[in-house]
């Protein structure tokens, strides 16, 4: 029981990673003390659901005010995936049938691949660096570790078209090999195009990455 009360009197922990993240390193300590007090007031009065939505909507509130500010880079480039993934979606539509831009096998054929060969290339460490910067905005850190962190999404980006131009070779030899039934050319050709399609979106969303943390590389010399 003990136990367990500890762990209602604790406030929701992502909520609270959220403001931490979102607000001011300088407000970060005072502002979680205030709502954590008040939450536990909340919760004596024997309303723990309500204290947990009371707390949401402080947190939410309260980083949403601040996240503009203090991870503006980060929220544009959110952002622009949002919108590049937007037109993209529109464009298949007015294409047609979006569910013929995606097939999970070509899917499987790039990103996995590219996830693991990226961590050949480089290391654990830098992949985790890459992305802490990226989330979390970060320009106190070396020109090593931003180099070693350019070099991550350079990698995965790459690997990324590579794959998808060796997969749709792939596809094509396939294709050659059986052009006596024709009827089955058009769906073989789009398929086997799919895989291309993949990569240059994982190489652009890495390119716009690696600028981000180039920039901020820039911002901290």
């Amino acid at each position: 029981m003990k136990n367990s009360h500890t762990v209602f009197t604790h406030p929701p922990k992502i909520a609270s990673q959220f403001l931490s993240w979102a607000l001011p390193d300088s407000i970060v300590e005072p502002v979680l003390g205030d709502l954590s007090e008040e939450y536990l007031q909340r919760i004596t009065n024997n309303k723990l659901i309500a204290a947990k939505i009371w707390y949401w909507k402080q947190a939410v509130r309260s980083g949403i005010q601040f996240m503009f500010k203090t991870q503006r880079g980060f929220v544009m480039f959110i952002f622009s995936i949002f919108l590049f993934a937007a037109l993209t979606m529109l464009l298949m539509t007015l294409a047609g049938n979006i569910m013929m831009f995606i097939d999970i096998s070509s899917i499987i054929a790039i990103f996995p691949p590219a996830i693991a060969f990226t961590y050949a290339a480089t290391s654990r460490i830098s992949v985790n660096q890459a992305f802490s910067i990226l989330l979390n905005n970060t320009i106190n850190q070396s020109q090593k570790v931003y180099s070693s962190s350019q070099r991550v999404f350079v990698v995965l980006g790459n690997s990324g078209v590579i794959l998808g131009l060796f997969t749709t070779l792939i596809g094509w030899t396939a294709m050659g090999a059986n052009m006596d039934d024709l009827s089955s050319f058009g769906p073989a050709f789009s398929v086997s195009i799919l895989t291309l399609m993949y990569g240059i979106a994982l190489k652009m969303i890495c390119y716009v990455a690696e600028k981000k943390i180039e920039n901020l590389s820039e911002v901290e010399s």
